[in-house]
């Protein structure tokens, strides 16, 4: 297991490297992945990152996922019901999803090509939302890079967010490159 020190050495050694303003949409994405008993260290060293990057000469912007879920379905119209049959939510998936998209695709329109929109607290998501599909549905709206900080495993290309579901195969640069520094 790597430690939130391997973790911001690695991170530290790839913001420095020159970007290429040409590069793909999943080049542009940067998952920095961690055991996820890690999560609240992460969350609270992640100025460590931002101070990272702008010591390379990036923009730094940031946005927690953490109780988005919470302040999005607290401001449902129909959250009422909603607290008396929680079963509904299921059919109200594609609608966060699509709200969640929404919010980061703003978010992505106020960075430059040189920024990073570090998101943060994507466990949270946790059958809610998949990562992965967040991540394809705004890879096209990043100018500079999404730093996607993620809870769970890394291996061969596969990601599995918090361990407990099958992983999925996405080229982003993942941060450590791989299980072992």
């Amino acid at each position: 297991m790597n430690t939130f020190d391997d973790i911001l050495a690695a991170y530290s050694k790839q913001v420095r490297l020159p970007w290429a303003e040409d590069a793909p949409p999943a080049g542009r994405v940067w998952i920095v992945w961690y055991d996820k008993s890690l999560q609240r260290r992460f969350t609270g060293r992640l100025a460590e990152f931002e101070h990272a990057t702008l010591k390379a000469g990036h923009g730094w912007r940031q946005v927690s996922l953490s109780g988005w879920f919470g302040s999005w379905i607290g401001q449902h119209e129909f959250f009422d019901a909603l607290v008396e049959q929680p079963a509904e939510i299921r059919g109200l998936l594609p609608e966060i999803e699509n709200s969640l998209v929404n919010e980061l695709k703003d978010a992505l329109r106020s960075c430059t090509a040189n920024d990073i929109l570090a998101v943060d607290g994507c466990g949270a998501l946790f059958g809610v939302a998949r990562v992965s599909t967040l991540i394809s549905r705004v890879a096209d709206s990043i100018s500079g890079r999404l730093l996607v900080g993620f809870p769970g495993k890394h291996s061969a290309g596969v990601y599995r967010l918090l361990d407990a579901r099958d992983g999925w195969n996405y080229h982003a640069i993942p941060i450590p490159a791989d299980n072992a520094l």
